[in-house]
This record gives structure tokens, C-alpha cells and sequence, in this order.
């Protein structure tokens, strides 16, 4: 993103009116879009979006969300300006498509028991970097969840270039905890030195 500016409103008709909450908590695309408004930023939830005949894309959002006055808008999708997370952990990212050895793993059922205790968190996040596809994306570390016997899986959130949207998205994901394959983000050069 090289800057945020307001984003553009486009005039499309919007649905009469808001869909039930339990139709939209991030049930219709998974997506939240990091957007300005009036100067201040915002997080939306997309609940639909479209391709234009001129090539440019159209997201239909819920603005000033949670606030009473809900409405709908569609605003034109600018990569410069905004930008995307998939907060459905289930979505798969392009660069997923080609595991290599060596890649981080996506903790699975046999990992349930880390989610017992109490995580350690990390808030806004600690930098990192996660080995997807056989190379290094960034991305930032929100929590550890620990198991017994040293295990632990790490709550992640990677940034992958994504070609549908021409632009870096923010993915969800809970890995294995392995020193190898997430480390801290500039961990490469500290090793040259």
C-alpha cells in the first residue's frame, strides 16, 4: 500500500436494506477490507464483489460498521489504498497450490490439545516471516498456543501476493510451531552478519 486516501464510492444500487448479522459476520466472502473514510480508517466486511467491464473491481461493504447508522456502499477496489484480509482460515492462498519440503504445515486435528490453555499473545503482532511454497513471505504473529510435550502451533497471519486481486493479501492460518520454517522477519540478514 503507498498511501491512504479516502476511498471512492461508487454509484451502484445496494440491497433495501442490511442483511441479518448472522448472514454477514464474514459468512458471505470471508474478506474484511481495511479502508479511509472521511479521513479515518475502517475495517468493512465485503459481502459481495464484481468485475467491471473497464477491468476494474467493485466491493459491496458495510461502512461505519458496528455503528447503528449501517449502511451499504460499493467503493471501488484501489490496492494503493486499501487493503485485504481472509479471515476464514479454510480460503487457500495461489502460492499455496505448490507445497515444497521444508514448508511451514497447517496444524491439523492431531494439534487440538494446544488450544487448551491460555495463548500467549501478541498484540499488534511480532514480525515474521513464514517458508510457504519454498520461500519467505511476511508476515506478523498474533499468538502461541501451547500443547503438551513442547508442542505449539503459531497463529499466523501471512501476506501473499494474490493475482485475483493485483495485490499482497493478509491470509489466516495456524501452523506447527518450527523454528525453520517461521522465523523472525529479517532473521536472513542477522545470519550473514
Amino acid at each position: 500500500m503507498s498511501e491512504w486516501r479516502d476511498a471512492e464510492e461508487v454509484a451502484l444500487p445496494v440491497p433495501d436494506q442490511v442483511p441479518d448479522w448472522r448472514d454477514i459476520e464474514f459468512a458471505r466472502t470471508g474478506l474484511m477490507l481495511t479502508l479511509q473514510r472521511a479521513g479515518r480508517r475502517q475495517k468493512a466486511q465485503v459481502l459481495e464483489y464484481r468485475d467491471r467491464p473497464d477491468g476494474s473491481r467493485v466491493l459491496l461493504v458495510i461502512v461505519d460498521w458496528p455503528r447503528p447508522t449501517i449502511r451499504m456502499a460499493w467503493v471501488a477496489w484501489d490496492p494503493d489504498r486499501m487493503s485485504l484480509l481472509y479471515t476464514e482460515r479454510h480460503v487457500p492462498a495461489t502460492v499455496e497450490a505448490e507445497p515444497q519440503d521444508g514448508d511451514a504445515v497447517i496444524a491439523g486435528r492431531d494439534m487440538l490439545d494446544c488450544f487448551h490453555g491460555r495463548p500467549v499473545s501478541y498484540w499488534p503482532h511480532r514480525a515474521v516471516e513464514v517458508r510457504v511454497s519454498g520461500r519467505w513471505h511476511e508476515g506478523g504473529l498474533r499468538a502461541h498456543f501451547n500443547g503438551p510435550g513442547g508442542r505449539s502451533v503459531a497463529w499466523v497471519q501471512p501476506r501473499f501476493y494474490e493475482p485475483e486481486w493485483r495485490a499482497l493479501v493478509t491470509f489466516s492460518r495456524h501452523y506447527v510451531w518450527d523454528p525453520a520454517t517461521i522465523r523472525p522477519r529479517g532473521a536472513d540478514q542477522a545470519e550473514q552478519t
